[in-house]
């Protein structure tokens, strides 16, 4: 497990003391799957969160990475990071990170996206389903 001190200062040289006390009741693995879940429902099912590290700053949190991936081209890398409280299983800032996520999407992924697959607004009539008249439904 790594572990990232957030917010102390350390000297180049000599000896350090960090007392820190904190209680971890979520697990590094269900943090993932918190996140994991989260990013499926409120993102993007093209996103997954790898396995997280551990911050003690002034809030103890498992740092959660997120990814992206596509079908064409597997998992591409890392596009953000997403915060959980070590004791309740909250996500810290779930707005403030989803737009962190859709903007970083938005201005770096986006632009070398392949510009001939544009989403089709509208279907030609000979893909649409012909219903008249309806199928009869068995009992």
């Amino acid at each position: 497990m790594t572990i990232i001190l957030d917010n102390y200062t350390l000297p180049e040289k000599g000896p350090v003391t960090v007392a820190v006390s904190f209680e971890i009741k979520v697990t590094a693995e269900e943090a993932r799957h918190i996140v994991n879940r989260w990013l499926l429902n409120e993102v993007s099912y093209l996103l997954g969160a790898d396995p997280p590290t551990l911050v003690v700053g002034e809030q103890v949190v498992w740092r959660v990475p997120a990814w992206i991936g596509f079908p064409s081209t597997g998992r591409v890398g890392v596009i953000g990071t997403v915060d959980v409280d070590v004791k309740t299983g909250e996500l810290l800032n779930p707005l403030e990170r989803k737009a962190a996520i859709e903007r970083y999407l938005e201005e770096e992924v986006k632009p070398w996206l392949p510009k001939d697959r544009q989403p089709v607004s509208k279907l030609p009539p000979e893909y649409l389903a012909r219903l008249d008249p309806p199928p009869k439904l068995q009992p």
